[in-house]
């Protein structure tokens, strides 16, 4: 996504809100990270999908994490990142390549505003429902071929239209639209760390995605 399109692409997600009674002025903007190192070849393109953003209005994510993870929640995404980038590490040896694996992949929240400490998935689904046409463009513009629900995957499942096996919900499915792997996971808040990188690990494996 080019520095042009994507602030076109907020530009008119603002107006949006602003024409659906919406304070943009609570949007924080999220999306890929670093584009060149995302784009770089061999590099997977990882996307996870969140809830909303803590107080943070007017915020940009991308922003704040160009230094490496902030707040508990970012490093264990950082932690994931590394494993599905370097092909799952030893637990103990994934620090070194957190910083750098951050930058190489991409995030967004379902809900733009600016919300509170506890998410509630009815406000999140009725936002998603209303940015609809705006978070499907985002996330074709990212063009992810790993996506992570995190805790999100029930909305994706309409959001994206996704061909659901309703006995697997919680297996890794491929898309062949987006051409990318879904995969359903936990909100890295609610991660234990070591338990839920193997469990990802586990995923990816069973399922060769990697």
């Amino acid at each position: 996504m080019d520095d042009n399109y994507d602030k076109l692409l907020w530009e008119r997600w603002e107006r949006h809100y602003d024409e659906t009674r919406i304070d943009s002025k609570r949007i924080c903007k999220d999306g890929i990270f670093d584009v060149e190192k995302f784009r770089a070849p061999h590099n997977p393109h990882i996307l996870f999908v969140l809830k909303e953003v803590n107080k943070f209005k007017k915020g940009d994510l991308r922003m704040m994490l160009k230094e490496g993870p902030a707040f508990q929640m970012w490093h264990t995404i950082a932690r994931w990142s590394a494993g599905l980038i370097y092909k799952f590490p030893e637990y103990d040896e994934i620090g070194k390549y957190m910083k750098e694996s951050l930058s190489r992949v991409a995030a967004i929240n379902l809900k733009k505003a600016s919300g509170e400490a506890i998410a509630d998935m009815s406000i999140i689904n009725a936002y998603a429902y209303n940015d609809k046409k705006f978070l499907i463009e985002q996330i074709n513009q990212i063009g992810p071929n790993i996506i992570i629900a995190c805790g999100t995957f029930d909305i994706l499942i309409w959001l994206l239209n996704l061909a659901i096996n309703p006995n697997k919900m919680r297996e890794p499915i491929y898309d062949n639209k987006l051409c990318a792997w879904v995969i359903p996971f936990v909100h890295p808040s609610r991660a234990d760390n070591k338990k839920t990188y193997n469990d990802l690990k586990i995923l990816t494996h069973r399922h060769s995605i990697l």
